[in-house]
């Protein structure tokens, strides 16, 4: 017998509809985000119950398992890998102009802290306490004529959020516990590469930011990922320029442009150099990914 997702569609209740801001997904077995890397541009945000979700973002392999929060932010490459047959969660996606109102208040910090772990494990009260805000807004959402109701599903989220603030703020003086100093200096490298990547800056700019040498940083890539700084920050370009190419109409000399190459000339040899063809050539032979979810909103069924 097949599994059963149950959502709730904000617009459907009540007459000045939130719209495409905020739907609501209970007892869910899987997640809606891309199958193949794509960036994201919403906010999907929840609680993990049972069984896993492996994904790839960043172009890191992760793993979300049972008693979880999760929250993707909006701008992220992110592709699921697979979920596993007993995966169940409860989670909403959130638009990026609400989200961005939700947020507004809250410090770079927490964001940074989601980009580099964006499942956190929880103890069963924190699990019962997030489990009541999903069951209030779908109580809210249930109430046909309620004039505020857009005011009071923002209100909870903003409380939902404040609580995983806190989460984290609890978390961030033991953020090392767990992880070896390597490991803590990879996860700045890859958030500082997350915001600056499209600068196209050289190795020493990374390293002078995390206050270590350029030498240090390469043995700290080397022993992590087994390969140099530069095939690292290569590598992670052309997977921003493989998705841009492939989920834009930008031009090759937009491109160019974007990603601060001296040249389209330049941008050409860059990218032969690591496919074997132009970028021209590459966005006529890849077919282009369909941003599809794993299923659509028109297989779910109302539990």
């Amino acid at each position: 017998m097949s599994r059963k997702i149950s959502q709730t569609n904000i617009s459907a209740y009540f007459s000045q509809p939130i719209r495409n801001d905020f739907h609501l997904y209970r007892f869910a077995n899987t997640l809606l985000l891309p199958r193949v890397l794509r960036k994201y541009d919403k906010c999907l945000t929840g609680i993990c119950m049972k069984g896993e979700v492996r994904f790839t973002l960043l172009g890191m392999k992760r793993v979300i398992k049972a008693n979880e929060i999760f929250c993707f932010l909006p701008g992220h490459f992110v592709a699921i890998d697979s979920v596993s047959d007993d995966f169940e969660a409860h989670y909403g996606i959130i638009s990026e102009t609400f989200m961005k109102d939700i947020t507004s208040r809250f410090p770079n910090v927490m964001f940074d802290y989601l980009i580099a772990h964006p499942s956190m494990s929880m103890t069963s009260m924190a699990m019962d306490e997030a489990l009541r805000y999903f069951d209030l807004i779908e109580l809210k959402i249930k109430e046909k004529y309620n004039l505020f109701q857009k005011d009071i599903i923002f209100n909870i989220l903003y409380s939902y959020v404040l609580d995983m603030y806190n989460m984290i703020n609890r978390d961030l003086p033991n953020l090392p516990l767990g992880k070896t100093a390597n490991e803590r200096i990879f996860d700045k490298f890859t958030l500082l590469a997350y915001h600056h990547i499209k600068e196209n800056n050289p190795v020493t700019y990374y390293a002078d930011a995390l206050n270590i040498t350029p030498k240090h940083l390469s043995k700290v890539v080397k022993i992590i990922k087994g390969i140099s700084v530069k095939q690292w920050l290569d590598e992670f370009m052309m997977q921003e320029l493989k998705q841009t190419l492939l989920s834009t109409q930008m031009s090759v000399q937009e491109i160019s442009d974007e990603y601060n190459f001296s040249s389209a000339d330049a941008f050409h040899h860059f990218f032969r150099k690591h496919t074997g063809m132009s970028p021209s050539n590459y966005r006529l032979q890849t077919d282009r990914p369909v941003d599809r979810p794993l299923i659509t909103t028109e297989d779910l069924v109302i539990r």
